[in-house]
């Protein structure tokens, strides 16, 4: 797998939020898709929050801030690594 291929063509797709865009990511790169919507959307938010504090990131302060509220009023954290405090 090219490396930077996956990292660019993630990062397209994460930060369009565009729902058609981020599956044809998963489905590319074999990427399990949730079926309930809730988890999709939750998903695609942790994942915006933690390349947030990538070097160079390519995610906004204000990209970080509405992933990270939208994950507050559904009852999750940031975090990938299991923790949602």
């Amino acid at each position: 797998m090219d490396m930077d291929e996956f990292i660019k063509d993630r990062n397209e797709a994460f930060i369009s939020m565009d729902k058609d865009k981020i599956i044809a990511y998963c489905k590319k790169y074999n990427v399990k898709i949730p079926e309930d919507e809730t988890i999709f959307w939750a998903g695609v938010h942790k994942a915006l929050c933690n390349m947030y504090f990538l070097k160079d990131s390519p995610v906004s302060k204000k990209q970080y801030d509405e992933s990270y509220i939208w994950l507050a009023q559904h009852g999750y954290g940031p975090l990938i690594t299991g923790g949602d405090e």
